[in-house]
């Protein structure tokens, strides 16, 4: 059976290699993850917090980020220029402002989304409900075999690279570090 799974892997190798195929399930992660606003980065993890808890001062908005109050108020002055958010004076108090998303911030949100959605019907696009029922189930098996595997440290000593991280823009770093392409064949 060695060939076979070898002819697998290779599959998925190919599919990992396809520039689209990775877009489309790091947009799909991103799309799951921007539910939970502190799995995100920069101004979109801001819109989609607002998007959650909108009305939310600077202050407010440092705490539930945890960043730093000056990078708060950049955020906020970038998007706000650019339309996705208002400010308005607190009804309880004038100096404080509170943060709105706006109908374009919220449009950009699911136009993300929509994106994302039609890139992985693209992909799955002549596969039967009945076929994309089963490759859930093959995937979702694989993937547990993969978290449950325990590589003896003898495997990375003979020269083998594993790829331990794909970063939200698609670069690939080994478990030496080092930065490997992801090319489309």
């Amino acid at each position: 059976m060695t060939n076979e799974t070898q002819e697998i892997m290779a599959l998925f190798a190919k599919l990992v290699q396809s520039r689209y195929f990775v877009a489309s399930a790091w947009m799909t992660v991103g799309k799951e993850r921007r539910r939970d606003f502190m799995n995100t980065k920069g101004k979109s993890r801001l819109l989609n917090l607002l998007a959650a808890k909108d009305g939310l001062t600077n202050a407010e908005i440092t705490e539930l980020l945890d960043i730093r109050p000056s990078s708060v108020s950049l955020q906020v002055k970038a998007l706000e220029e650019d339309g996705y958010v208002t400010r308005q004076a607190s009804a309880a108090d004038k100096r404080v402002s509170l943060i709105f998303i706006t109908d374009k911030g919220r449009d950009s949100i699911e136009k993300g989304d929509l994106e994302t959605d039609k890139l992985s019907e693209t992909i799955l696009a002549g596969l039967s409900e009945s076929e994309i029922n089963e490759l859930r189930v093959l995937l979702t098996k694989i993937a547990n075999n993969v978290q449950q595997t325990q590589f003896d440290s003898a495997f990375f000593e003979h020269g083998t690279i594993c790829i331990i991280k794909i970063t939200a823009i698609g670069i690939v770093h080994d478990s030496l570090g080092r930065r490997l392409l992801l090319c489309n064949k």
